[in-house]
Protein backbone atom coordinates (compact mmCIF):
# COMPACT_ATOMS: atom_id res chain seq x y z
CA UNK A 1 0.00 0.00 0.00
CA UNK A 2 3.01 2.97 0.72
CA UNK A 3 4.65 1.76 -2.61
CA UNK A 4 1.39 2.23 -4.47
CA UNK A 5 0.33 5.58 -2.84
CA UNK A 6 3.59 7.61 -4.40
CA UNK A 7 3.09 6.02 -7.74
CA UNK A 8 -0.68 7.15 -7.62
CA UNK A 9 0.62 10.26 -6.96
CA UNK A 10 2.76 10.64 -9.33
CA UNK A 11 -0.12 9.82 -11.85
CA UNK A 12 -2.62 12.34 -10.01
CA UNK A 13 0.35 14.99 -10.07
CA UNK A 14 1.20 14.32 -13.85
CA UNK A 15 -2.56 13.84 -14.87
CA UNK A 16 -3.95 16.46 -17.52
CA UNK A 17 -6.59 17.42 -14.41
CA UNK A 18 -4.17 18.35 -11.65
CA UNK A 19 -1.96 20.50 -14.76
CA UNK A 20 -4.94 22.51 -15.35
CA UNK A 21 -5.89 22.88 -12.12
CA UNK A 22 -2.86 24.18 -11.00
CA UNK A 23 -2.49 26.17 -14.17
CA UNK A 24 -5.44 27.83 -14.13
CA UNK A 25 -4.41 28.57 -10.21
CA UNK A 26 -1.51 29.98 -11.72
CA UNK A 27 -2.67 32.54 -14.66
CA UNK A 28 -5.60 34.08 -12.34
CA UNK A 29 -3.07 34.43 -9.55
CA UNK A 30 -0.52 35.74 -11.54
CA UNK A 31 -3.61 38.29 -12.79
CA UNK A 32 -4.35 39.60 -9.57
CA UNK A 33 -0.59 40.23 -9.39
CA UNK A 34 -0.82 42.36 -12.18
CA UNK A 35 -3.72 44.39 -11.10
CA UNK A 36 -1.69 45.09 -7.66
CA UNK A 37 0.85 46.61 -9.34
CA UNK A 38 -1.22 49.92 -9.90
CA UNK A 39 -2.93 49.44 -7.22
CA UNK A 40 -0.50 49.97 -4.73
CA UNK A 41 0.10 53.81 -6.23
CA UNK A 42 -3.50 53.99 -6.04
CA UNK A 43 -3.90 52.86 -2.39
CA UNK A 44 -0.83 55.73 -1.77
CA UNK A 45 -2.59 57.96 -3.37
CA UNK A 46 -5.64 57.39 -1.21
CA UNK A 47 -3.58 56.95 2.44
CA UNK A 48 -2.09 60.52 1.26
CA UNK A 49 -4.75 61.69 0.50
CA UNK A 50 -7.55 60.69 3.58
CA UNK A 51 -4.92 62.82 6.00
CA UNK A 52 -4.63 65.94 3.80
CA UNK A 53 -8.68 65.57 4.39
CA UNK A 54 -7.97 64.82 7.85
CA UNK A 55 -5.49 67.48 8.36
CA UNK A 56 -7.54 70.30 6.77
CA UNK A 57 -10.65 69.71 8.78
CA UNK A 58 -8.19 69.62 12.57
CA UNK A 59 -7.08 72.82 11.06
CA UNK A 60 -10.52 74.38 10.55
CA UNK A 61 -11.45 73.36 14.10
CA UNK A 62 -8.38 74.99 15.45
CA UNK A 63 -9.15 78.01 13.86
CA UNK A 64 -12.54 78.56 15.31
CA UNK A 65 -13.41 80.57 18.59
CA UNK A 66 -11.50 78.91 21.51
CA UNK A 67 -13.15 75.96 23.42
CA UNK A 68 -15.90 75.94 20.60
CA UNK A 69 -14.44 73.24 18.49
CA UNK A 70 -11.67 71.59 19.11
CA UNK A 71 -8.79 72.18 22.09
CA UNK A 72 -5.13 71.92 20.96
CA UNK A 73 -4.46 68.93 22.97
CA UNK A 74 -6.87 67.06 21.31
CA UNK A 75 -6.16 68.19 17.88
CA UNK A 76 -2.78 67.21 18.51
CA UNK A 77 -4.14 63.82 19.91
CA UNK A 78 -5.94 63.34 16.28
CA UNK A 79 -3.02 64.25 14.19
CA UNK A 80 -0.83 61.61 16.06
CA UNK A 81 -3.15 58.82 15.67
CA UNK A 82 -3.67 59.66 11.83
CA UNK A 83 0.11 59.74 11.52
CA UNK A 84 0.27 63.32 10.83
CA UNK A 85 3.28 65.19 12.04
CA UNK A 86 2.92 68.25 11.24
CA UNK A 87 0.18 70.65 9.53
CA UNK A 88 0.49 73.99 7.41
CA UNK A 89 -2.10 75.88 5.84
CA UNK A 90 -1.81 78.38 3.02
CA UNK A 91 -3.60 81.78 3.80
CA UNK A 92 -3.12 84.56 1.67
CA UNK A 93 0.16 82.97 -0.22
CA UNK A 94 1.47 82.22 3.44
CA UNK A 95 2.30 78.73 4.86
CA UNK A 96 0.23 78.83 8.68
CA UNK A 97 1.43 75.90 10.55
CA UNK A 98 -1.42 74.79 12.27
CA UNK A 99 0.14 72.11 14.70
CA UNK A 100 3.31 69.77 14.82
CA UNK A 101 2.48 67.20 17.21
CA UNK A 102 5.48 65.04 16.26
CA UNK A 103 7.99 67.07 13.96
CA UNK A 104 9.65 69.47 16.62
CA UNK A 105 12.79 67.36 16.88
CA UNK A 106 16.15 68.68 16.98
CA UNK A 107 17.57 65.95 14.51
CA UNK A 108 14.86 65.58 11.53
CA UNK A 109 15.36 62.71 9.23
CA UNK A 110 15.57 63.69 5.60
CA UNK A 111 12.62 65.13 4.06
CA UNK A 112 10.88 63.46 0.66
CA UNK A 113 8.32 65.66 -0.88
CA UNK A 114 5.12 64.49 -2.79
CA UNK A 115 2.82 66.62 -4.87
CA UNK A 116 -0.54 64.82 -4.83
CA UNK A 117 -1.86 67.65 -7.95
CA UNK A 118 0.96 66.23 -10.30
CA UNK A 119 2.94 63.84 -11.45
CA UNK A 120 2.33 60.95 -14.09
CA UNK A 121 0.95 57.54 -13.94
CA UNK A 122 4.26 55.60 -14.16
CA UNK A 123 5.54 57.99 -11.85
CA UNK A 124 3.15 57.71 -8.98
CA UNK A 125 3.42 53.50 -9.66
CA UNK A 126 7.66 53.92 -9.17
CA UNK A 127 6.77 55.83 -6.23
CA UNK A 128 4.68 53.76 -4.64
CA UNK A 129 7.16 51.23 -5.19
CA UNK A 130 9.81 52.74 -4.08
CA UNK A 131 7.93 53.59 -0.76
CA UNK A 132 6.91 49.46 -0.23
CA UNK A 133 10.30 48.30 -0.53
CA UNK A 134 12.07 51.00 1.06
CA UNK A 135 13.56 51.41 4.70
CA UNK A 136 14.28 53.69 7.29
CA UNK A 137 11.73 56.11 8.29
CA UNK A 138 12.09 58.95 6.61
CA UNK A 139 9.86 62.46 6.27
CA UNK A 140 7.37 62.69 3.65
CA UNK A 141 5.97 66.32 2.94
CA UNK A 142 2.96 65.89 0.86
CA UNK A 143 1.12 68.99 -0.62
CA UNK A 144 -2.29 68.27 -1.58
CA UNK A 145 -5.49 70.33 -2.15
CA UNK A 146 -8.39 69.22 0.05
CA UNK A 147 -11.74 67.79 -1.84
CA UNK A 148 -14.32 70.47 -0.01
CA UNK A 149 -11.52 73.50 -0.83
CA UNK A 150 -10.03 72.96 -4.08
CA UNK A 151 -8.44 76.48 -4.27
CA UNK A 152 -6.63 75.97 -0.62
CA UNK A 153 -3.31 73.93 -0.04
CA UNK A 154 -2.30 72.03 3.03
CA UNK A 155 0.66 71.12 3.68
CA UNK A 156 1.41 68.01 5.98
CA UNK A 157 4.30 65.66 7.18
CA UNK A 158 3.83 62.03 7.47
CA UNK A 159 6.13 59.22 8.30
CA UNK A 160 7.36 56.69 5.75
CA UNK A 161 7.24 54.50 7.75
CA UNK A 162 3.43 54.46 8.34
CA UNK A 163 2.72 54.42 4.76
CA UNK A 164 4.94 51.35 3.80
CA UNK A 165 3.07 49.26 7.03
CA UNK A 166 -0.32 50.35 5.09
CA UNK A 167 1.35 49.45 1.60
CA UNK A 168 2.15 46.17 3.20
CA UNK A 169 -1.37 45.56 4.67
CA UNK A 170 -2.55 46.75 1.35
CA UNK A 171 -0.67 43.93 -0.34
CA UNK A 172 -1.05 41.25 1.95
CA UNK A 173 -4.89 41.72 1.88
CA UNK A 174 -5.12 41.82 -1.83
CA UNK A 175 -2.88 38.93 -2.30
CA UNK A 176 -4.65 36.67 0.29
CA UNK A 177 -8.00 37.99 -1.74
CA UNK A 178 -6.49 37.14 -4.95
CA UNK A 179 -5.12 33.31 -3.13
CA UNK A 180 -8.75 32.93 -2.75
CA UNK A 181 -10.42 34.55 -6.01
CA UNK A 182 -8.18 32.44 -8.04
CA UNK A 183 -8.92 28.92 -6.22
CA UNK A 184 -12.05 29.41 -6.27
CA UNK A 185 -11.85 30.00 -10.29
CA UNK A 186 -9.45 27.85 -10.83
CA UNK A 187 -11.92 25.39 -9.05
CA UNK A 188 -14.49 26.10 -10.64
CA UNK A 189 -12.99 26.73 -14.67
CA UNK A 190 -11.29 22.94 -13.28
CA UNK A 191 -14.75 21.43 -13.51
CA UNK A 192 -16.30 23.40 -16.66
CA UNK A 193 -12.84 22.42 -18.58
CA UNK A 194 -13.05 18.69 -16.74
CA UNK A 195 -16.85 17.92 -17.74
CA UNK A 196 -15.92 19.42 -21.72
CA UNK A 197 -12.34 18.78 -22.10
CA UNK A 198 -10.70 16.50 -20.11
CA UNK A 199 -13.19 13.73 -19.40
CA UNK A 200 -13.95 13.25 -22.99
CA UNK A 201 -10.22 13.00 -24.00
CA UNK A 202 -10.12 10.22 -20.57
CA UNK A 203 -12.87 8.20 -22.95
CA UNK A 204 -10.58 8.58 -26.03
CA UNK A 205 -7.57 7.44 -24.10
CA UNK A 206 -9.33 4.36 -22.42
CA UNK A 207 -10.91 3.45 -25.50
CA UNK A 208 -7.74 3.41 -28.06
CA UNK A 209 -5.47 1.51 -25.15
CA UNK A 210 -8.46 -0.78 -25.17
CA UNK A 211 -8.74 -1.10 -28.96
CA UNK A 212 -5.20 -1.02 -29.34
CA UNK A 213 -5.01 -4.52 -26.98
CA UNK A 214 -7.84 -6.20 -28.75
CA UNK A 215 -8.45 -4.34 -32.30
CA UNK A 216 -10.63 -7.33 -33.65
CA UNK A 217 -13.41 -6.67 -30.80
CA UNK A 218 -16.82 -5.04 -32.14
CA UNK A 219 -17.46 -4.43 -29.16
CA UNK A 220 -14.36 -1.61 -28.31
CA UNK A 221 -15.71 0.71 -31.15
CA UNK A 222 -15.88 4.36 -29.63
CA UNK A 223 -19.90 4.94 -29.07
CA UNK A 224 -21.16 7.16 -31.46
CA UNK A 225 -20.94 11.34 -30.75
CA UNK A 226 -23.78 14.11 -31.28
CA UNK A 227 -20.66 16.74 -30.35
CA UNK A 228 -21.08 19.50 -32.79
CA UNK A 229 -17.45 21.05 -31.64
CA UNK A 230 -13.58 19.88 -32.19
CA UNK A 231 -14.19 16.95 -29.72
CA UNK A 232 -17.23 15.79 -31.10
CA UNK A 233 -15.33 15.41 -34.89
CA UNK A 234 -12.23 13.62 -32.96
CA UNK A 235 -14.38 11.12 -31.66
CA UNK A 236 -16.59 10.58 -34.83
CA UNK A 237 -12.97 10.54 -36.51
CA UNK A 238 -11.80 8.04 -34.10
CA UNK A 239 -14.79 5.70 -34.38
CA UNK A 240 -14.59 5.95 -38.17
CA UNK A 241 -11.05 4.96 -38.43
CA UNK A 242 -11.99 2.32 -35.59
CA UNK A 243 -14.32 1.30 -38.16
CA UNK A 244 -11.82 0.79 -41.07
CA UNK A 245 -9.08 -1.06 -39.20
CA UNK A 246 -11.37 -3.69 -38.36
CA UNK A 247 -12.63 -4.07 -42.03
CA UNK A 248 -8.99 -4.16 -42.70
CA UNK A 249 -7.86 -6.37 -40.44
CA UNK A 250 -11.03 -8.57 -41.22
CA UNK A 251 -9.81 -8.61 -45.04
CA UNK A 252 -6.19 -9.19 -44.08
CA UNK A 253 -7.20 -12.27 -41.78
CA UNK A 254 -9.39 -13.88 -45.12
CA UNK A 255 -6.74 -13.02 -47.68
CA UNK A 256 -4.09 -14.07 -45.37
CA UNK A 257 -6.06 -17.44 -45.42
CA UNK A 258 -6.67 -17.41 -48.93
CA UNK A 259 -2.74 -16.63 -49.37
CA UNK A 260 -1.50 -19.58 -47.13
CA UNK A 261 -4.21 -21.76 -49.37
CA UNK A 262 -3.01 -20.60 -52.89
CA UNK A 263 0.87 -20.61 -51.91
CA UNK A 264 0.14 -24.45 -51.14
CA UNK A 265 -1.94 -25.19 -54.26
CA UNK A 266 0.39 -22.99 -56.39
CA UNK A 267 3.97 -25.21 -55.18
CA UNK A 268 1.95 -28.24 -56.06
CA UNK A 269 0.93 -26.81 -59.10
CA UNK A 270 4.55 -25.67 -60.22
CA UNK A 271 5.03 -29.49 -59.79
CA UNK A 272 2.89 -30.49 -61.86
CA UNK A 273 3.30 -28.34 -64.65
CA UNK A 274 6.69 -28.97 -64.24
CA UNK A 275 6.04 -32.50 -65.10
CA UNK A 276 3.95 -31.01 -67.96
CA UNK A 277 6.83 -29.34 -69.36
CA UNK A 278 8.68 -32.14 -69.46
CA UNK A 279 5.91 -34.18 -71.63
CA UNK A 280 5.26 -31.59 -73.89
CA UNK A 281 9.06 -31.26 -74.46
CA UNK A 282 8.84 -34.62 -75.57
CA UNK A 283 5.89 -34.20 -77.67
CA UNK A 284 7.44 -31.67 -79.51
CA UNK A 285 9.70 -34.25 -81.27
CA UNK A 286 6.90 -35.68 -82.38
CA UNK A 287 6.80 -36.29 -86.28
CA UNK A 288 3.15 -36.23 -86.21
CA UNK A 289 1.93 -32.94 -88.03
CA UNK A 290 -0.93 -32.65 -85.85
CA UNK A 291 1.32 -32.71 -82.58
CA UNK A 292 3.98 -30.12 -83.65
CA UNK A 293 1.27 -27.48 -84.56
CA UNK A 294 0.11 -27.83 -81.13
CA UNK A 295 2.66 -28.33 -78.93
CA UNK A 296 4.55 -24.67 -79.26
CA UNK A 297 1.32 -23.52 -78.12
CA UNK A 298 1.20 -26.59 -75.10
CA UNK A 299 4.65 -25.10 -74.14
CA UNK A 300 4.25 -21.60 -74.51
CA UNK A 301 1.16 -22.21 -72.25
CA UNK A 302 2.54 -24.11 -69.68
CA UNK A 303 5.32 -21.64 -69.44
CA UNK A 304 2.64 -18.58 -68.23
CA UNK A 305 1.25 -21.34 -65.87
CA UNK A 306 4.92 -22.05 -64.26
CA UNK A 307 5.97 -17.88 -64.25
CA UNK A 308 2.00 -17.18 -62.85
CA UNK A 309 2.93 -20.03 -59.91
CA UNK A 310 6.59 -18.89 -59.49
CA UNK A 311 5.57 -15.14 -59.28
CA UNK A 312 2.91 -15.56 -57.08
CA UNK A 313 4.97 -17.62 -54.47
CA UNK A 314 7.63 -15.41 -54.69
CA UNK A 315 5.22 -12.38 -53.95
CA UNK A 316 3.76 -14.36 -51.68
CA UNK A 317 7.12 -15.13 -49.54
CA UNK A 318 8.26 -11.00 -49.81
CA UNK A 319 8.91 -10.01 -46.41
CA UNK A 320 11.85 -7.51 -44.98
CA UNK A 321 12.55 -9.64 -41.70
CA UNK A 322 13.91 -12.20 -44.84
CA UNK A 323 16.36 -10.12 -46.17
CA UNK A 324 20.13 -11.06 -45.81
CA UNK A 325 21.69 -8.01 -46.49
CA UNK A 326 25.45 -7.52 -47.54
CA UNK A 327 27.52 -4.36 -49.33
CA UNK A 328 28.66 -5.09 -52.94
CA UNK A 329 29.21 -3.21 -56.30
CA UNK A 330 26.28 -2.57 -58.16
CA UNK A 331 27.27 -2.99 -61.58
CA UNK A 332 28.37 -6.68 -62.08
CA UNK A 333 24.90 -7.32 -60.70
CA UNK A 334 24.01 -5.31 -63.32
CA UNK A 335 25.84 -7.47 -65.82
CA UNK A 336 24.24 -10.44 -64.47
CA UNK A 337 20.89 -9.60 -65.27
CA UNK A 338 21.77 -7.96 -68.75
CA UNK A 339 22.63 -11.98 -69.66
CA UNK A 340 19.99 -13.40 -68.22
CA UNK A 341 17.61 -11.18 -70.08
CA UNK A 342 19.23 -11.32 -73.32
CA UNK A 343 17.25 -10.73 -76.47
CA UNK A 344 17.77 -10.27 -79.91
CA UNK A 345 15.84 -7.25 -80.62
CA UNK A 346 17.78 -4.98 -77.61
CA UNK A 347 20.72 -3.75 -77.24
CA UNK A 348 22.01 -3.40 -73.51
CA UNK A 349 23.72 -0.36 -71.69
CA UNK A 350 25.62 -0.62 -68.22
CA UNK A 351 26.16 2.90 -67.26
CA UNK A 352 26.53 2.25 -63.35
CA UNK A 353 30.05 3.18 -62.27
CA UNK A 354 32.38 0.34 -61.03
CA UNK A 355 32.44 2.55 -57.85
CA UNK A 356 29.32 2.51 -56.60
CA UNK A 357 27.98 -0.04 -53.87
CA UNK A 358 24.62 -0.80 -52.43
CA UNK A 359 23.69 -2.51 -49.37
CA UNK A 360 20.94 -5.06 -49.87
CA UNK A 361 20.26 -8.48 -50.30
CA UNK A 362 21.83 -8.99 -53.57
CA UNK A 363 19.19 -11.82 -54.62
CA UNK A 364 16.60 -10.22 -54.11
CA UNK A 365 17.81 -6.92 -55.79
CA UNK A 366 18.45 -9.30 -58.74
CA UNK A 367 14.97 -10.40 -58.59
CA UNK A 368 13.49 -6.51 -58.53
CA UNK A 369 16.00 -5.18 -61.30
CA UNK A 370 15.23 -8.32 -63.25
CA UNK A 371 11.83 -8.08 -63.12
CA UNK A 372 11.54 -4.37 -64.52
CA UNK A 373 14.39 -5.12 -67.59
CA UNK A 374 12.14 -7.87 -68.32
CA UNK A 375 9.31 -5.95 -68.62
CA UNK A 376 11.31 -3.20 -70.82
CA UNK A 377 12.96 -6.13 -72.67
CA UNK A 378 8.99 -7.65 -74.00
CA UNK A 379 7.71 -4.19 -74.54
CA UNK A 380 10.90 -2.88 -76.55
CA UNK A 381 10.37 -6.84 -78.74
CA UNK A 382 8.36 -5.58 -81.65
CA UNK A 383 5.44 -7.91 -82.50
CA UNK A 384 5.73 -11.13 -84.96
CA UNK A 385 5.50 -9.04 -88.27
CA UNK A 386 5.91 -5.51 -87.39
CA UNK A 387 9.16 -3.24 -87.85
CA UNK A 388 10.61 -1.05 -85.16
CA UNK A 389 13.69 0.53 -84.50
CA UNK A 390 16.29 -1.40 -82.57
CA UNK A 391 15.28 -1.30 -78.70
CA UNK A 392 18.05 0.25 -76.39
CA UNK A 393 17.91 -0.33 -72.62
CA UNK A 394 20.06 1.58 -70.28
CA UNK A 395 21.11 1.26 -66.52
CA UNK A 396 22.45 4.60 -65.02
CA UNK A 397 22.95 4.94 -60.48
CA UNK A 398 24.36 7.57 -58.61
CA UNK A 399 25.01 7.69 -55.02
CA UNK A 400 23.74 11.11 -53.31
CA UNK A 401 22.65 12.18 -49.92
CA UNK A 402 23.10 8.79 -48.67
CA UNK A 403 20.70 7.09 -50.95
CA UNK A 404 21.77 4.97 -54.25
CA UNK A 405 19.40 5.72 -57.08
CA UNK A 406 19.29 3.72 -59.94
CA UNK A 407 17.52 4.31 -63.62
CA UNK A 408 16.59 1.36 -65.84
CA UNK A 409 15.23 3.12 -69.19
CA UNK A 410 14.28 2.20 -72.30
CA UNK A 411 13.71 3.85 -75.96
CA UNK A 412 9.81 1.74 -76.02
CA UNK A 413 6.57 3.13 -76.70
CA UNK A 414 6.05 3.65 -73.34
CA UNK A 415 3.03 2.55 -70.90
CA UNK A 416 -0.64 2.75 -71.24
CA UNK A 417 -2.50 4.96 -69.36
CA UNK A 418 -4.17 1.81 -67.70
CA UNK A 419 -1.35 0.49 -67.04
CA UNK A 420 -0.27 3.53 -64.89
CA UNK A 421 -2.82 3.55 -62.59
CA UNK A 422 -2.26 0.16 -61.18
CA UNK A 423 1.16 -0.25 -61.73
CA UNK A 424 2.11 -1.26 -58.71
CA UNK A 425 -0.74 -3.42 -58.00
CA UNK A 426 -0.12 -7.21 -58.11
CA UNK A 427 -2.40 -8.64 -60.38
CA UNK A 428 -3.49 -5.65 -62.11
CA UNK A 429 -0.65 -3.94 -63.56
CA UNK A 430 0.00 -5.95 -66.60
CA UNK A 431 -2.15 -5.17 -70.54
CA UNK A 432 0.12 -7.68 -72.18
CA UNK A 433 -1.44 -10.78 -73.25
CA UNK A 434 -0.40 -13.84 -70.41
CA UNK A 435 0.95 -11.29 -68.25
CA UNK A 436 0.28 -11.69 -64.33
CA UNK A 437 1.02 -8.00 -62.98
CA UNK A 438 3.42 -9.51 -60.03
CA UNK A 439 6.69 -7.96 -62.15
CA UNK A 440 6.30 -4.42 -60.94
CA UNK A 441 4.39 -5.52 -57.67
CA UNK A 442 7.55 -7.75 -56.66
CA UNK A 443 10.05 -5.18 -57.45
CA UNK A 444 8.42 -2.28 -55.51
CA UNK A 445 7.83 -4.31 -52.43
CA UNK A 446 11.86 -5.53 -52.36
CA UNK A 447 12.34 -1.65 -52.79
CA UNK A 448 10.10 -1.08 -49.92
CA UNK A 449 11.75 -3.64 -48.01
CA UNK A 450 14.97 -2.29 -48.25
CA UNK A 451 14.28 1.13 -47.16
CA UNK A 452 13.93 2.56 -50.27
CA UNK A 453 11.08 2.85 -53.20
CA UNK A 454 10.83 2.27 -56.65
CA UNK A 455 8.72 4.80 -58.71
CA UNK A 456 7.54 5.35 -62.60
CA UNK A 457 10.23 8.31 -63.49
CA UNK A 458 8.82 9.15 -66.88
CA UNK A 459 6.51 7.51 -69.81
CA UNK A 460 6.08 8.62 -72.85
CA UNK A 461 6.65 8.34 -76.93
CA UNK A 462 10.50 7.71 -76.29
CA UNK A 463 10.25 5.42 -73.46
CA UNK A 464 9.81 4.60 -70.58
CA UNK A 465 12.15 5.17 -67.11
CA UNK A 466 12.03 3.42 -63.64
CA UNK A 467 13.58 4.57 -60.66
CA UNK A 468 14.40 2.44 -57.92
CA UNK A 469 16.21 4.08 -54.58
CA UNK A 470 18.32 2.21 -52.07
CA UNK A 471 20.23 3.48 -48.80
CA UNK A 472 23.79 3.75 -49.96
Amino acid sequence: MSSATPSLRRRIAGSLSAKLFLLTIAFVFLAEILVLIPSIARQRISWLGARVEAAYLVGLALEGPEFEMIKPEEADRLLSTAGILGVMIDRDGANVLVASPGAERDDPPPMHVIDLAGGSPAGMIGDAWGTFFSRGDDWLRVIGAPTYAPDERVDIIVSQRGLREDLHRYARNVLFLSLIISSIAGFLLFVALDRMIVRPARRLTRNMTAFQQNPEEPGLLYPPSARADEIGVVERGLRDLEQRIQGLLSQRRRLAALGSGVSKISHDLRNILASAQLMSDRLANSDDPRVKKLAPRLIQSLDRAIALSRDALAYARMEPSSLVKATFPLAPLIDEVFEDAASLHVDFVNDVPPEVAVTADRNQLYRAVFNIVRNSVDALTPPEGEERPRGRLTVRAEAAGGAVSVLIEDNGPGLPSAAIETLFEPFKGSTKPGGTGLGLAIAHEIALAHGGGLRLARSGADGAAFEISLPA
